[in-house]
C-alpha cells in the first residue's frame, strides 16, 4: 500500500454516515463497525477512485495534523479495514 493505491469498499457493505460517525453492516462477517469522525471521512473518501494521496491531503487539510501522523494513522487504519475485510 502506498499514496498511489486506490481501495474500495467491499461490495457487501452496508453503511450510513449519522453525526459524523459510520455504521457499517458486514454481512458476511456478521459484524456492524462504528466509526469515529476521522474514520468516517476515510471511510467516506474510500470510492474507488480517490488514491490514499488523495485522502491523506484532506486528512491533512481538516485537522491539525501533521502529514508524517496522519499518514502513519492512516496507513494503520486501513490496515486494520483491509484485515476486516472492509475494503481491497
Amino acid at each position: 500500500m502506498d499514496l498511489n493505491t486506490i481501495l474500495t469498499k467491499t461490495p457487501d457493505a452496508a453503511y450510513r454516515i449519522y453525526d459524523g460517525q459510520a455504521t457499517i453492516i458486514l454481512p458476511a462477517q456478521a459484524e456492524v463497525k462504528v466509526l469515529n469522525e476521522l474514520g468516517s471521512i476515510v471511510w467516506d473518501a474510500i470510492d474507488g477512485q480517490r488514491t490514499l494521496g488523495a485522502i491523506l491531503d484532506r486528512l491533512v487539510q481538516e485537522f491539525d495534523i501533521s502529514r508524517e501522523q496522519a499518514q502513519d494513522d492512516l496507513f494503520a487504519f486501513l490496515t486494520e479495514l483491509h484485515e476486516h475485510g472492509m475494503v481491497s
